[in-house]
């Protein structure tokens, strides 16, 4: 059964200028040191960053919480499964509210171009 689901739209110019202003301290606010360390790895970086932030908006907005209970950016990492796919992995106040919810499966797709990255998650129990 589909617990929560959630999408998110992020435009790449605005994370990359965001980046580009406040450097090392919006990324360690933002992104896990295991994100950092794939978006290090790739092309496209201000992409990947674009749909990872994409990826935790959609979080919240799966979890029916946004930024209230003393959720955080860092509360919801993107990681990759064996075969590649993406998935997203809860933390902290999120993963306690997830458990609650019995969210046993999540689904989470990314995509990127230029302009925007985008996630679309679907908790399931």
């Amino acid at each position: 059964m589909i617990l929560g689901t959630g999408i998110d739209l992020a435009e790449v110019d605005r994370i990359q200028a965001s980046i580009e202003r406040y450097g090392d301290r919006f990324i360690h606010r933002i992104y896990t040191e295991k994100e950092r360390a794939y978006v290090a790895r790739k092309a496209n970086k201000y992409e990947r960053y674009a749909a990872r932030f994409a990826a935790k908006e959609a979080g919240m907005k799966a979890i029916g919480t946004g930024w209230r209970h003393g959720i955080t950016w860092q509360d919801f990492e993107v990681t990759n499964l064996p075969s590649g796919r993406p998935t997203i992995t809860f933390h902290g106040v999120a993963k306690q509210i997830a458990e609650r919810m019995g969210v046993k499966h999540a689904h989470l797709s990314l995509t990127h171009t230029k302009q925007y990255g985008q996630a679309f998650l679907i908790l399931e129990d």
